[in-house]
């Protein structure tokens, strides 16, 4: 389409129309500008903001060295496009997609790669998005805090030890058995999220130490339901707990509401993605909680600000690594 056509064109819209794209295409620029500029503050390795100077382009990327250790390195080393062929553009796209819940197949096509690549793609961004969450700001001040099940799954992967089951079909065992896997949510007031699977069944205390010790912070209170394994963590964490059973004994203040609406929203989540196998349960725990985190007017302004937030990362973590990081074995 030449300048004039379009200018033909956008002659027949509408004013909301016209804004729309503006907004679209003033994005891009700043996206390009963003992309275009990749000098480091500082030398990924030795931490420290010396001098850094401009050593080649080997493969087409932008390779500097830092005067104080002497260490050679990409403009990208330990972040998410480290190790990769695709271009950032691609890397965009792919967040914007995995934000959006877009399927593998619609993701390929959108970046022009086979589809192994694109997953392989998007689980070193689900690797990263699990280091993002375990950095996040622990819950303060009042904490929601209940449990949601997931059927176990080996999607992918042969079935030796029990009958294959269809997509969507549930547990063998009516209840809470070895085949539900138990997701802790916990959310404060101010639109916090965190969540991890802990083990099978119904948590103990161990479990939901092992899983939310470290992310709610000390002199919190904790509202929780009427589980066991809730005081434990109360007492290790030196939070006040306030058990809820039932809507009789909520309020305006006291409730699990936020809580158990952020379970509806991951098991819809998960109907979407017709399941995920079990291995890979905890990065789509974590893709749930950034999503709820960073959930703006649009998934492109989502985009941009995980994109930014990513792009303060330092994990050595490669396509092939992610493969086998961090897995859950339980």
């Amino acid at each position: 389409m030449t300048s004039k056509e379009l200018q033909k064109y956008a002659s027949q819209l509408t004013p909301y129309q016209l804004d729309q794209i503006k907004a679209q295409i003033l994005r891009y620029l700043v996206l390009n500008d963003e992309l275009e500029d990749t000098t480091p503050e500082c030398c990924p390795y030795c931490k420290e903001a010396t001098v850094i100077i401009k050593k080649g382009r080997p493969g087409g990327k932008q390779m500097y060295q830092c005067k104080g250790c002497g260490r050679r390195f990409r403009y990208d080393a330990q972040q998410i496009t480290a190790h990769s062929h695709q271009a950032r553009e691609s890397w965009v796209v792919l967040i914007e997609d995995t934000l959006a819940l877009v399927s593998l197949d619609d993701t390929a096509r959108h970046i022009h790669v086979c589809y192994d690549t694109a997953f392989h793609m998007r689980h070193k961004l689900l690797a990263y998005l699990e280091g993002l969450a375990e950095s996040s700001e622990p819950l303060e001040a009042l904490v929601e805090l209940d449990e949601t099940y997931v059927v176990e799954s080996q999607k992918g992967t042969p079935v030796t030890h029990r009958k294959p089951r269809k997509h969507g079909e549930g547990a063998s065992q009516r209840g809470l058995s070895n085949e539900q896997l138990c997701v802790c949510v916990a959310s404060d007031r101010n639109g916090n999220v965190y969540a991890k699977c802990s083990n099978r069944a119904a948590p103990s205390a161990e479990d939901l130490i092992q899983s939310l010790g470290d992310h709610i912070a000390p002199q919190s209170v904790m509202l929780t339901d009427g589980g066991k394994g809730y005081v434990g963590l109360a007492s290790h964490v030196k939070c006040k707990q306030v058990v809820l059973i039932g809507h009789e004994s909520y309020d305006k203040v006291y409730h699990l509401n936020t809580v158990n609406g952020l379970h509806s929203r991951f098991k819809n989540m998960m109907r979407q993605y017709r399941g995920v196998a079990t291995k890979y349960l905890n990065r789509y725990v974590a893709l749930f909680t950034l999503i709820s985190h960073f959930c703006t007017d649009t998934v492109e302004a989502a985009a941009d600000e995980l994109r930014r937030a990513l792009g303060s990362m330092r994990m050595n973590v490669t396509i092939e690594s992610a493969k086998t990081l961090g897995l859950l074995d339980i």
